[in-house]
């Protein structure tokens, strides 16, 4: 009876103590899952709060597919482990390509750390369908639509009336500019540096027609027009004396030889339109075609502009040999030309060089200056015109002109100084048009 005891008693203890070790071990295990849990929330809320740092969920009309493999049952993917082995760099500018970044980084940690939570493979979830694989097979059509419309008519109609005609470009470019200024003076009789009361008005124009193919040809026409008279109370023969008087036409043919640079043909003829006699005298001092200048030259022209706006434009031409002639209508102005007595021209030849610029200074301002250079190696010829606009509206403008020359090809051009050269300036204010 006592052994029976014993043996109950034993056999108690050891079930009570196997008793207590399964609780203990049902303990830690519930403990263990409690904590694998437990760190997937935590790992899951710092990705959701590191999503929203990387962009705004809410501003999408739809759930995000991007967050479909961690919200979905845990499945062994392809991508967090090649992406775990090969050491991408994770500095994305792109936010959807960082948050895959991160997805990834998350789903790799869970495969190290809890490999029991996987349920599944990537190729399980294709095996069932939810992806789809690109269709690469070819689509058979049975119907033709060329079939359906091959008794249609598809010959536009047109009116009988219709008639095509072909024009051809037109590379001519005309465009002008004309103005009408005014100036007056006005002097006290005691003007300490003397002085005549005059009132001024200049008339100018200017007319351009210009041809370019745009392929090798370009031909550049200028007719430039500039009369003007002043009153003059000191004359007793006249009332009004002649101050600006030139009519200048200039045609320069060119043939394109390398981009800007071409092979020109210079034509420049230079008179005045109105009369113009010595003061007080009935002596004629010059009239139209007395003198007239014309030279022509073969030689280069190039074309410039500089400027983000083009703002500097020019031309340069150069003719190493020219042929120049002046003339005179009247015989007895022939050796107040430099002409020889009993003759109306002179024939010479040497180089001749033009360069013509405009400069916009802004748009209110705009110089334009060119200067000729001539010489037959006996004398020199150096006309710089230079014409300033000021632009006070669309239709009135100030004017000023600076007209410095060297000459020394007859005695008469000689200064007080024995010096050649001569100047002229003017400054008007009045009408504009630009056509």
């Amino acid at each position: 009876m006592r052994s029976l005891f014993i043996i109950i008693f034993v056999l108690g203890a050891f079930l009570g103590i196997n008793a207590r070790e399964g609780i203990a071990r049902d303990i830690e295990t519930k403990a263990d899952t409690f904590s694998i849990i437990s760190g997937y929330l935590q790992k899951l809320q710092r990705l959701v709060e590191r999503r929203d740092s990387v962009g705004n969920i809410t501003s999408y009309p739809a759930p995000n597919a991007y967050y479909y493999q961690i919200l979905s049952a845990p499945t062994l993917y392809s991508t967090p482990l090649h992406q775990m082995m090969s050491g991408t760099d994770s500095t994305y500018a792109d936010k959807q390509l960082q948050t895959l970044y991160y997805i990834n980084t998350m789903l790799a940690r869970i495969y190290a750390k809890y490999p029991e939570l996987v349920q599944q493979i990537e190729d399980s979830i294709r095996n069932q369908g939810q992806f789809r694989d690109d269709i690469n097979e070819k689509i058979n059509v049975k119907e033709k639509l060329s079939e359906k419309v091959g008794e249609a008519n598809l010959s536009p109609t047109l009116d009988e009336n219709i008639q095509v005609i072909t024009r051809r470009p037109n590379f001519w470019k005309f465009s002008g500019n004309t103005s009408l200024q005014f100036s007056q003076s006005h002097f006290s009789e005691n003007w300490h540096k003397g002085g005549e009361n005059n009132f001024t008005g200049n008339f100018y124009l200017t007319l351009k027609a210009n041809y370019n193919n745009q392929r090798k040809i370009v031909w550049d026409n200028t007719l430039e027009l500039q009369v003007g008279a002043q009153t003059s109370p000191s004359d007793s023969k006249r009332s009004f004396r002649p101050t600006v008087n030139k009519l200048i036409y200039t045609t320069n043919f060119g043939y394109k030889a390398y981009k800007t640079l071409y092979y020109s043909c210079l034509v420049i003829m230079d008179t005045q339109v109105l009369p113009n006699y010595f003061a007080n005298t009935e002596d004629l001092h010059s009239k139209i075609f007395s003198p007239m200048d014309l030279s022509i030259g073969p030689g280069m022209k190039y074309d410039f502009q500089y400027g983000k706006k083009k703002r500097f434009t020019g031309t340069l031409n150069v003719a190493p040999l020219a042929y120049h002639l002046k003339y005179v209508g009247r015989e007895e102005l022939a050796t107040y030309h430099g002409i020889d007595e009993g003759k109306h021209a002179k024939h010479t030849f040497g180089p001749t060089a033009t360069l013509n610029t405009t400069y916009k200074i802004c748009n209110q301002v705009t110089w334009s200056s060119r200067i000729l250079w001539q010489s037959n190696y006996h004398y020199t010829k150096i006309d710089w015109y230079n014409e300033i606009n000021f632009v006070v509206t669309k239709l009135i403008s100030a004017k000023l002109i600076l007209n410095p020359i060297l000459d020394d090809s007859a005695p008469r051009f000689r200064n007080a100084n024995g010096k050649y050269i001569m100047f002229n300036e003017n400054l008007s204010i009045g009408l504009n048009y630009n056509f």
